[in-house]
Formats: C-alpha cells, sequence, structure tokens
C-alpha cells in the first residue's frame, strides 16, 4: 500500500481531490500505528486510487478468495466452516491436471489444502502461503486459457418469507464426496482394480466388488454416488480419474499401426485417437471420431476403406468396454 501511495500521480484529478488523504499517507511511519480513523480514510479515501498491475484476472479473483476466508476466519463469522467448498473445488480441479509440471511441483500442498486438519488449523500464515504460491496456477483451470462466455438471465424472486437475526445451518456439502473420491483415486493407483483399468484389463467380479465396496460403503453411501455421478459405472468413473497409461492405448492400436497399408496421413489420425484416449481415459461413442479434432485434415471416412472404419471402430469400442465389462 505505501508504495501505492507513493507512485501516486498528484496530476490526475481523482488523486488531488483526496490530495490531503494522499499526503497522509506518503510517509512510512503512517503506517506504524493505525487508528480506526486512519483505517476508515484508507478504505474509502486511498482504496479506491488503488491499482494492480497484474493482468492474471483468475490470480487475482484467488487472492479475493482467500483474503475473504482469512477475513471470516479472524472475524469467527459462521461461513468459514461452509466456506472450505470454493477452494478445495479448485484444488480439486488442480489435481486433475497433474501432469501440468508447473502443478506437480506444487502438488503436496494443493493436496494439503484439502484436509480437514489445514481448516481445523485455520492458521493464517498457511492461508497466505497457499495465496502466493497457487495462485498462479489458477489459469490452468479455465479451458483453453480463456474464460467461458458469461450468461446472463433476468430471474423474478420475490421475496415470500423474511427471518432476521437466525444464523442459517449449512446443507450437507455434497462436494467433499467427490473430492474424497477423486483423493481416493490418486492415492490408491496401486490397487489391483485401478491398476487394471489404467491398463486396460477387463475387471474380475471380484475387483467389482471391490470398487463398489469403496465407493458406495467405505468413501460414501450408494445415494451420494448418484447425486454426484449418475449412472456412471464404476471402471468408467476410475479410469476416467486414474487416467488410461499411454502404453496401454498405444497397445490397443498397435497391431492397427502395424498393417503396412496403412498410408502416413492415416498412421497420423491414429495417432491422434490414441492422444485423445490417453487424455480422456476412453472415447464416449464412436460418433466422436467424426467430429473435432479428428475431421481435419481429412475426416474419418475418407482416409479409411470401410474395412479399416470397422476394425478402427471396434478397438474404441474395446478400450471403453474394458473398462465396464466383467471377465
Amino acid at each position: 500500500m505505501l508504495d501505492q501511495v507513493q507512485s501516486l500521480n498528484p496530476e490526475l484529478i481523482a488523486v488531488s481531490l483526496r490530495r490531503r488523504f494522499v499526503e497522509q499517507f506518503r510517509p512510512a511511519s503512517a503506517f506504524i500505528c493505525l487508528s480506526e480513523q486512519d483505517q476508515g480514510a484508507l478504505v474509502h479515501e486511498i482504496a479506491s486510487l488503488d491499482f494492480m498491475a497484474d493482468t492474471d484476472e483468475p490470480a487475482k479473483r484467488f487472492d479475493n478468495l482467500i483474503y475473504g476466508l482469512m477475513l471470516s476466519q479472524i472475524e469467527a463469522l459462521p461461513a468459514y466452516h461452509t466456506a472450505k467448498r470454493q477452494p478445495c473445488g479448485l484444488m480439486n480441479e488442480l489435481e486433475q491436471k497433474i501432469t501440468i509440471p508447473q502443478i506437480k511441483a506444487r502438488l503436496p500442498l494443493i493436496q494439503t489444502v484439502t484436509t480437514d486438519e489445514f481448516w481445523t488449523a485455520g492458521d493464517l500464515l498457511a492461508f497466505e502461503k497457499v495465496r502466493q504460491e497457487l495462485r498462479e496456477l489458477i489459469k490452468f483451470i479455465i479451458e483453453n486459457g480463456q474464460e467461458k462466455s458469461a450468461v446472463i438471465t433476468n430471474l423474478y424472486d420475490p421475496i415470500i418469507n423474511r427471518n432476521e437475526g437466525v444464523v442459517m445451518e449449512a446443507a450437507y456439502d455434497y462436494g467433499d464426496y467427490k473430492m474424497k473420491v477423486n483423493r481416493y483415486v490418486n492415492d490408491h493407483q496401486d490397487t489391483l482394480a485401478i491398476q487394471k483399468l489404467r491398463k486396460n484389463i477387463p475387471l474380475t467380479q471380484t475387483d467389482y466388488q471391490v470398487l463398489e465396496h469403496i465407493l458406495t460403503i467405505e468413501l460414501g453411501s450408494k445415494a451420494d454416488y448418484q447425486r454426484e455421478f449418475g449412472e456412471t459405472p464404476f471402471g468408467l468413473l476410475i479410469r476416467k480419474i486414474a487416467k488410461l497409461e499411454p502404453q496401454a492405448a498405444m497397445a490397443a492400436f498397435s497391431d492397427f499401426i502395424d498393417d503396412q497399408t496403412l498410408n502416413q496421413s492415416q498412421i497420423v489420425f491414429v495417432r491422434k485417437v490414441i492422444d485423445y484416449v490417453v487424455q480422456n481415459s476412453y472415447i464416449e461413442n464412436v460418433t466422436e471420431l467424426m467430429k473435432p479434432p479428428f475431421d481435419k485434415p481429412q475426416s474419418f471416412g475418407k482416409l479409411f476403406d470401410l474395412t479399416k472404419q470397422q476394425r478402427l471402430v471396434e478397438i474404441v469400442k474395446a478400450v471403453k468396454e474394458n473398462a465396464v465389462r466383467i471377465g
């Protein structure tokens, strides 16, 4: 704040209108002991002149979020105990992008934020460390580096009841269940069932029962699972979180690639399919092969004859079914 005040241009109209306050807070000594009146002047007169050269909007919003949490903790507001959902959600999204080097380097701190111990401690210095070290990572959550377009809706919300002075109890935070599932899968990738899903190996009945016990008893209930993930099969959900190993994806398409009749354009197309499967764990529907990013420079239908199209479709289906089918 001192640097900001000292760098203000007195020739600007907005600054000259508040010259008395600007001059008051130019010396460093003005900040040694702030009275309530001084604090009011800073908030109402100086704060509006403050500027930030940082153009990283997601990072600045993260700053605002963490500062709000710190204030809630200092003032012992009831909202503090329910406010963890948003930062924990952000940490969960960052964990899904662990392949990004900057995120991988901060993974221990990211995982710490989602623990009960972190929130129980309510350590302001820990909050500040999180803000400083993770603010630059928030931009990776925004798709393609750009924010989604805002959707503006005009809703009429009439007041049907008024009840003042009563603290509202927080509803159950279902986001916690999703976070637990993601954390468990990432921390237990050496589990046999999860290894099979990552290596594109069909599950046995025992493997399925293990996953069912973990997802609907150990981490939560069947209702929790259905609420968060609907009818998504256990295997597909775990595969989506744990990711398919690149070697397993390559092995699934190896025979097709080794076909001596494939030309360079066809090989490039297949490798694009492999990259997609590695990133997304499977292809939801084979019709995706006719859509971006597979439609350029040539479409699936033009690149391959009917026989090769059928073979490639069978492989794509098999990769997905191996996460669902019980062997």
